[in-house]
């Protein structure tokens, strides 16, 4: 008898510790995966400030009209928010917040743009696929994906116009392991940062549809529709 319990002691050991191991994997994955958010999102927010820079030269507040200074006050205050928001930033999910912030931010750049050449303010679209660092997208492209077919994508005036003259796109590339790939093959990790871009508004399919495993093959322009493109979701 005594034996057993020897037997079902060790055993309840053997389980426990096991169990500890399999925590001890999921706090250091959940521990890389952060990691690998925040670096994503604080150069995000760096690039974004940076554009609001370049957009103080080019711009000067007390010229705008009312309406675009409450676009650029907007632009100031999402940069803040967000940057109040990476220094929070407990868990990979939290990022959404952030992205979706800087949409928002780049939108309100682009409306103060408009405004300044006097032009309309365009609709708002999700932001560019290749690359959410190029702000709103102005038209839909149709993509021909090895072994998955063909579907139509956002993306932003020079990326429109890069694949045009048969170019590639400026790709957001992220690091994973040793390795460079598009953000949208960093896997589930990098999910949460591209949903706070692209979750509103019918965007979320250019994330879910995306099951690209090789590189770029050929994309065919899909045309622009009244100058900013209005193809597609808006937000």
């Amino acid at each position: 008898m005594e034996w057993i319990l020897v037997v079902l002691a060790g055993g309840a050991l053997v389980g426990a510790g096991r169990q500890l191991l399999v925590r001890r994997a999921a706090r250091k994955v959940d521990s890389e995966e952060l990691a690998q958010i925040e670096r994503l999102a604080g150069e995000d927010v760096t690039e974004f400030g940076e554009e609001l820079a370049r957009l103080g030269e080019r711009v000067q507040a007390d010229e705008l009209d009312a309406d675009g200074r409450l676009d650029y006050q907007r632009a100031l205050a999402a940069y803040e928010a967000a940057q109040q928001a990476l220094a929070k930033l407990r868990s990979a999910n939290d990022v959404s917040t952030i992205t979706d912030t800087l949409a928002t931010g780049r939108y309100a750049i682009v409306c103060v743009l408009a405004r300044s050449a006097g032009q309309p303010v365009p609709v708002r679209r999700v932001p560019c696929f290749f690359n959410p660092q190029h702000g709103p997208s102005t038209t839909d492209v149709v993509w021909n994906q090895p072994k998955h077919g063909t579907r139509r994508i956002a993306v932003c005036a020079q990326d429109a116009a890069r694949l045009h003259e048969g170019e590639e796109p400026e790709v957001r590339m992220v690091v994973i392991g040793n390795r460079r790939v598009p953000y949208w093959e960093a896997g589930k990790a990098v999910l949460p940062y591209s949903s706070g871009y692209f979750a509103q508004g019918g965007g979320a399919q250019y994330i879910s549809e995306a099951k690209i495993t090789g590189p770029l093959h050929r994309i065919a322009d899909g045309g622009m529709a009244n100058g900013m493109g209005d193809i597609g979701p808006g937000l």
